[in-house]
This record gives structure tokens, C-alpha cells and sequence, in this order.
């Protein structure tokens, strides 16, 4: 750095790295003056920017396609904790095996390895409907505590098939192979994650638990319970930007992105806008999708969001992707079934931006859809609950969300005449 005078005045000649460093020493007591009395809001931005060099090495280069460069980089949301207040007290199940037989009652408990004194015990409490209707058994907690993981994994996945078994049908639920993320960070006492663990089981590549009953009476306060429950609930899910340099093909961006031509006037403009940024620049894919998703997206029903949010199930947002306010006449079935069948086209593989994707346990049961995005990427809701976000998730990630005893099949669907 030098000056020189001129009449009076004073004119300083600084390096650009100069600069750099004496504007670090004005703005940094300023970034921590923030950081230690802001709202925590506003908190949260402060330490994302000022740790946003470190972010950057985390995201993971996606295959590129014609949906462009995308980086990926995977994150667990929650339910918020108001949210959770009329869930801390679960009674306890009564287990439904609808159209069981006295024979296939026997062979189901064979099956699942129980000792003589667990088979003795369910048998005396089964109750018989009428002819052809099957059984109900209340269970007793020890017993149900007592349950081995093999065992607990053949009765659960037994009681699954039937809705009236909520948390065998609907379990807490986590990929296997991402288990660590479960509780990580979480603020659950060790003693009831061990707990929880010794009463989880298997289904496919997903650890599923479904005894919340056995657990909560057992914690000493209402934030204890809310705190687990929120961290039972927690969903893997993916942010995804899109990587740009003034050499990136924005044509063919547009071409993929604006699915639909309206979409265009929008994106468009973004993109050649990000192109002009030396050195490349990312965006988040938010920004390219439509209203009903883009103001959605991480985020959890809302008791003043739009009529039927709150309600209505995959399908309804599924079909809804493109419409907003949302169409709720899809929250009826035979109406899906029918736009399927008069509007869309079968897709078998090659699945593009906006395409419905169908989760079939059946060649007629679909127990799952989705929107497909890119690269095996989608945007779903995993059931109509308050407490399952609007997230992107990879199809195998997904796929294991909703394993069942039997295989699923990928069905996908176009919309006729799109660009």
C-alpha cells in the first residue's frame, strides 16, 4: 500500500488482497456481533454462509443426463415439535389377521419361532370372528417386549397387509443401510435408543419399528416423548442443485426443465442469467419447479395450507404436481385411475421430468406414486400424515421405504401430447 498527497487531498493505492483483508477485520466483529444476538433464524443463515466453503466439498456430481450437471447431497428432516402434541400417548395394539383360518394362524405362529410359553400365551388370547373373518389377539407388553427380532420380523410383516394394524401397516420406518443417521444428533437419551433398537426388525433393506408403546411410558416428560417421536419420524432426502458454467448448453436445460412450454418464459431467463457468472454457479432445482412443489418442498402440512394438504395422500400430490391451487378431485382413486388411463401414456423405461411414477405391489394395487425429476431422482410425500414431508428421494431409496413381502414393479405414465 502507498499514498501520495496532492493539494491537500489524500490518495491511497491498496492491493486487491490489501482490501480483502482489511475489510475482514471491519466485518468480521460485525458477522459475530450478528451471530451471538440475532434470532436463531437468522443464526442458521449466518453459519450456512460462513460455512459454506466446507458445504461445498460434501455435494456429491450426479450422473449427468439431459437434465444436466446436478450435484446431490443427502440431509434428514423432522416434523417440527408443535406438531407432534396429540401423539404422545399410543394405546396399546390390538393385532387383526383378517381372514385367517385356524390352520394358518398355527402355521404363521410355527413360522415365527416362538417358544412353547409365547405360542401358549397367544393362542389363549385369540378371539374368533365369524366364519372366514379371522382373528383378533390383544397381546400382553411383556410378551411383545419379550419377542425375538426374527420373531417380531415374521408377525409384523404379517400384521402389515392389513391398515388396522397402524404401525405394522404405516411403521416408523429408515433405510438399513443409513441407520446411523436415525438418531444421530438426535438429543435421545442412549438408554431409550438401545431401547427402541432392541424392538426394531427387518423388512428388505428398511429397519422398521412399531411399538411405540412399549417406549414412551417409559420416558419422564411430554419434550422427552416429543423429542422421540420427532427423531422416529425423521426421513432421508436429497437437496439437489444444478451446476452451470458459461460454456452449459441452456437450450437443451430448457428443452428438459420447461416440461411444459408456460414453463419456459420463467426458467429460461434464470438459467442464461446463472450461465453469465464466471466460473460456474449453482442452482437449487427448486427454482425449476412448479408452484405446487417448488412452494412445498421440505416442508410439512399445514393446517392453513391448501383444502385436503392436510388429508389426502401420494396420489393427490402426485397428480397435482402441475396444478396449482391442486385439483382435489384426485383425492379420489377411481379419479386417478381414470386420468391415467384417458390422459397419460404407458412408460416402461426413460423416464423425463414430470412423468408419474406408480409403485405397484400388484399387477392393480399401486401403493405408492411419485413425480419423477431427474436421474432417478423424485419428488413424493410417503403418506397422507402431518408429519411426512414434501421431499426429493433417490427410486431405490424409496423403493425401500415402501418394501413389502412381495416385489415391487415400476409403472410409469405420461402426460399425451407434452412437448
Amino acid at each position: 500500500m502507498d499514498d501520495k498527497r496532492r493539494n491537500g487531498s489524500i490518495t491511497i493505492r491498496a492491493s486487491k488482497r490489501w482490501l480483502f483483508y482489511f475489510a475482514m477485520v471491519l466485518l468480521i466483529p460485525w458477522g459475530l456481533f450478528l451471530l451471538l444476538n440475532a434470532p436463531e433464524s437468522v443464526k442458521r443463515v449466518v453459519r450456512a454462509a460462513l460455512s459454506r466453503e466446507s458445504d461445498t466439498t460434501r455435494w456429491v456430481p450426479s450422473k449427468k443426463g439431459p437434465w444436466g450437471d446436478l450435484r446431490v447431497i443427502r440431509i434428514v428432516t423432522e416434523p417440527p415439535e408443535e406438531s407432534l402434541a396429540g401423539y404422545l400417548v399410543y394405546p396399546s395394539p390390538v393385532w387383526v389377521f383378517k381372514g385367517y383360518s385356524t390352520n394358518a394362524f398355527d402355521r404363521l405362529l410355527l413360522a415365527a419361532g416362538l417358544s412353547p410359553a409365547q405360542k401358549a400365551e397367544l393362542e389363549s388370547g385369540v378371539v374368533w370372528g365369524l366364519s372366514g373373518a379371522g382373528c383378533t389377539v390383544t397381546p400382553q407388553d411383556d410378551l411383545v417386549m419379550g419377542l425375538s427380532a426374527a420373531s417380531r420380523e415374521v408377525l409384523y410383516n404379517a400384521l402389515s397387509v392389513f391398515p388396522e394394524n397402524t404401525f405394522q401397516n404405516e411403521p416408523f420406518r429408515f433405510r438399513s443401510d443409513m441407520a446411523d443417521e436415525w438418531f444421530a444428533n438426535s438429543g435421545v437419551p442412549a438408554t431409550t435408543i438401545a431401547l427402541v433398537r432392541r424392538l426394531t426388525y427387518t423388512r428388505g433393506k428398511t429397519i422398521l419399528f412399531s411399538d411405540p408403546h412399549l417406549v414412551l411410558p417409559k420416558l419422564g416428560s411430554d419434550l422427552e416423548r416429543a423429542k422421540l417421536i420427532k427423531t422416529l419420524s425423521r426421513q432421508s432426502t436429497l437437496m439437489v442443485q444444478l451446476h452451470i458454467t458459461p460454456e452449459t448448453d441452456i437450450a437443451s436445460l430448457v428443452s428438459y426443465w420447461a416440461a411444459r412450454e408456460e414453463l419456459a418464459k420463467d426458467i429460461k431467463p434464470l438459467l442464461e442469467s446463472v450461465a453469465r457468472i464466471p466460473g460456474g454457479f449453482n442452482i437449487d432445482i427448486a427454482h425449476l419447479l412448479p408452484r405446487f412443489a417448488r412452494k412445498r418442498i421440505y416442508t410439512y402440512p399445514r393446517a392453513d395450507g391448501d383444502n385436503g394438504e392436510m388429508l389426502y395422500d401420494c396420489h393427490w400430490n402426485s397428480m397435482n404436481f402441475w396444478n396449482d391451487p391442486p385439483d382435489n378431485r384426485f383425492s379420489d382413486n377411481a379419479y386417478v385411475i381414470h386420468t391415467l388411463e384417458t390422459e397419460y401414456e404407458s412408460v416402461l423405461d426413460g423416464f423425463r421430468y414430470g412423468d408419474i411414477i406408480l409403485f405397484m405391489k400388484s399387477d392393480t394395487q399401486a401403493i405408492h406414486s411419485a413425480v419423477y425429476i431427474a436421474d432417478n431422482i423424485v419428488f413424493t410425500k410417503n403418506g397422507p400424515s402431518q408429519h411426512s414431508p414434501w421431499i426429493l428421494m433417490q427410486m431405490d431409496t424409496l423403493i425401500s421405504h415402501y418394501e413389502t413381502n412381495a416385489d415391487l414393479k415400476i409403472r410409469g405414465y405420461r402426460k399425451k401430447h407434452r412437448p
